[in-house]
């Protein structure tokens, strides 16, 4: 396991960022690690944050894990997944069902995540260093 997957594995909640308008939005949310580097997570088709995701689907997700390494991913969000990857996600983290009973449900929107740029840095002062993501 790559120090990507470690770290999103081992980190339970990712600070997602998104752009409203010129301002910045920062919100807490529970990612699962899928092949090719992406990220999968969930909301409610009435979020605000549907509405920035459709205006500009550039976002950033940073992990900070137990031992204060940080990981931060850059990408393009995705808000089209279909209920085969709804049923997947369900699976993969059984949490979302606390707001989602099923696949079904009319307002669960699923989000994907594809990185464009990776980077982490150790505990401590120091720079970023990229992480190459496998297709």
């Amino acid at each position: 396991m790559g120090i990507y997957e470690e770290i999103v594995s081992n980190t339970p909640i990712g600070y997602l960022a998104s752009i409203d308008g010129a301002q910045p939005r920062v919100r807490p949310m529970s990612f699962v690690h899928v092949p090719g580097g992406k990220l999968w997570s969930s909301t409610y088709n009435i979020s605000g944050k549907m509405d920035e995701f459709l205006q500009n689907d550039r976002v950033e997700v940073c992990f900070v894990d137990s031992g204060y390494r940080q990981l931060r991913v850059e990408g393009r969000i995705d808000t089209t997944g279909d209920s085969e990857k709804k049923k997947q996600l369900l699976a993969l983290n059984p949490g979302v069902r606390n707001h989602f009973p099923n696949e079904d449900d009319e307002h669960f929107v699923h989000l994907e995540i594809t990185p464009t740029r990776v980077r982490w840095k150790n505990t401590g002062f120091s720079e970023y260093e990229e992480i190459a993501i496998e297709p």
